[in-house]
């Protein structure tokens, strides 16, 4: 209320009720039954009665501004004097003059919703889609997506809000694109993110980043969780045996067909199959396949069976758990021969037919365009044919 004005009205209230007869100056007794019979005659003069009764230190004065403010007068500078009244009883220790709480809506205890995960598979050079999800309480739902690399850590990390139907028509896009995404485990996401910006941060993170954005769906520190993939295995040895001799069937899945052996560990060998082909020297058709075969078979053991080992076996782990959230079980259960394969130390690789198969297609564009046809319908019916001499 606007001081100069209530003091205006509080005057004008005063003269209204002098002029009905009331006596302001008369003993609190003789007072207040007057205010009370002269309530509702005038805005202002309800205004000055307000005033009034709380300078008039009864219960019977506090019972009647309790039951006033209670009628929820339309008057909001009536509504604070009463207030402003019933206080200054309370102050005095009028017990009637303490207002009791307004009953208000119980409070609903929201269950905390877990985040969902969301999974794009690997593609050959070890990057992928993973993104959390959360309903918002304003209705909608809020998407930290990020883009992380195996080897590399994050690339990009952003936060977005949308609706349950905007998040599917870009899950559509994506897939379109090559990029499927399948619901995982929120917590599983949360922790490769985790590892992710451990490994790197995304170079134009600004500031809090990453740290920041998680804190709208996880608080506490990431930390590994049983994976979902445990479910499949472990595979007996016998029935890893036939999905490993099958496994080269893998490359006939769309999300898998880009798989070649990393750039920075095979060049040493890209340079030695260039060499190969540009020797002087003149070779008949079965010395330069014999010459090839022997840089690719060098590249399959210093890499996949040394240096890469580890990092295709955890690749493999993640493409068996993405195949099979998707429920794509022959895939899935491929992908894990592989990755107990791989995780075995003491494991030989070059009978698997897949991993053979990866070797050469790292090296299939430095072939030459005019290779002899009989070659080319050679690698096509078996790659490995190259790798592995009779």
């Amino acid at each position: 209320m606007n001081r100069k004005k209530r003091e205006g009205r509080l005057d004008r209230g005063d003269e209204l009720l002098e002029a009905r007869g009331i006596d302001l100056d008369a003993d609190d007794e003789q007072l207040l039954p007057a205010l009370v019979a002269a309530i509702g005659s005038d805005p202002d003069a309800d205004l000055s009665i307000a005033d009034w009764m709380g300078s008039i230190p009864s219960e019977e004065s506090a019972r009647r501004l309790v039951e006033w403010e209670r009628s929820r007068p339309a008057d909001k500078d009536l509504r604070r004097t009463l207030k402003a009244s019933l206080f200054r009883l309370q102050q005095r220790g009028i017990a009637a003059a303490a207002r009791e709480e307004e009953p208000s809506e119980p409070v609903r205890l929201v269950e905390k919703v877990e985040p969902s995960g969301w999974l794009s598979p690997l593609d050959g050079g070890g990057s992928r889609l993973a993104w959390l999800s959360r309903p918002r309480p304003e209705g909608g739902v809020l998407v930290l997506s990020s883009i992380v690399n195996d080897r590399a850590g994050m690339r990009q990390v952003g936060e977005r809000a949308t609706n349950k139907s905007g998040l599917k028509e870009t899950f559509a896009d994506l897939a379109s694109h090559g990029a499927p995404m399948v619901q995982a485990p929120g917590r599983h996401v949360d922790w490769l993110m985790s590892e992710a910006y451990r490994r790197g941060a995304p170079r134009d993170e600004r500031g809090g980043g990453y740290p920041l954005l998680r804190a709208d769906f996880y608080t506490d520190p990431a930390s590994p969780v049983p994976s979902p993939l445990d479910d499949l295995g472990p595979l007996e040895p016998a029935q890893a045996g036939e999905l490993l001799e099958t496994s080269s069937t893998l490359y006939e899945e769309q999300e898998m067909a880009g798989w070649v052996l990393p750039e920075d560990m095979v060049k040493v060998h890209h340079a030695r199959f260039r060499d190969a082909q540009d020797s002087s020297l003149v070779l008949s058709k079965d010395q330069m396949t014999e010459r090839l075969t022997g840089v690719i078979d060098q590249a399959f053991e210093e890499v996949i069976e040394k240096e890469a080992r580890t990092l295709y076996a955890a690749r493999f782990g993640e493409m068996a758990l993405w195949f099979h959230l998707a429920r794509r079980e022959g895939p899935a259960r491929r992908c894990l021969a592989l990755h107990q394969a791989l995780s075995d130390p003491g494991r030989r690789l070059k009978e698997i037919s897949f991993l053979r198969a990866m070797a050469f297609t790292s090296f299939l564009h430095l072939l030459p365009r005019d290779a002899p046809e009989g070659a080319g319908r050679e690698a096509d019916a078996d790659p490995s044919s190259l790798i592995v001499r009779p």
